[in-house]
């Protein structure tokens, strides 16, 4: 994840863009078993760690000011729109949802979108954090 994809926070929020991921055999193999699942399936928990790298840029962007030692993940819920397949070419776009104050911290959240090369909408991942207030 490049430092380019990220925008700084504007009337749009933050949004990161990820690199596009092409999805292989070798990949689902990989992922099947670290989750141990059967062989030759294919995990619909795969969009988690294709999108990782997204969320991840979104917990570290600068503008948000998150330190992950004191933030909490309070919700996450996905939304398959289609199965994944071998051969697809997937891009993961995190956006911030809404910042508000919450308890002495902030409630974070944020939806990350998996796009297949035509645009179609594969998987919605959203994602809530309760953070500490960090100073700038």
């Amino acid at each position: 994840m490049s430092a380019e994809h990220a925008d700084e926070i504007g009337a749009d929020g933050v949004v990161v863009v990820g690199d596009p991921v092409t999805v292989t055999d070798a990949v689902v193999a990989r992922f099947a078993e670290a989750v141990s699942a059967p062989p030759g399936q294919l995990p619909v928990t795969l969009a988690a760690a294709l999108t990782a790298p997204v969320q991840r840029a979104v917990m570290e962007h600068p503008a948000l000011r998150i330190d992950l030692s004191r933030t909490l993940h309070t919700a996450q819920s996905s939304r398959h729109h289609r199965p994944i397949r071998v051969g697809d070419v997937l891009t993961a776009t995190a956006t911030v949802t809404g910042v508000r104050s919450a308890r002495g911290g902030r409630m974070i959240g944020f939806d990350t979108v998996l796009r297949d090369a035509g645009g179609e909408v594969v998987q919605t991942l959203s994602s809530g954090l309760l953070t500490a207030e960090v100073g700038e």
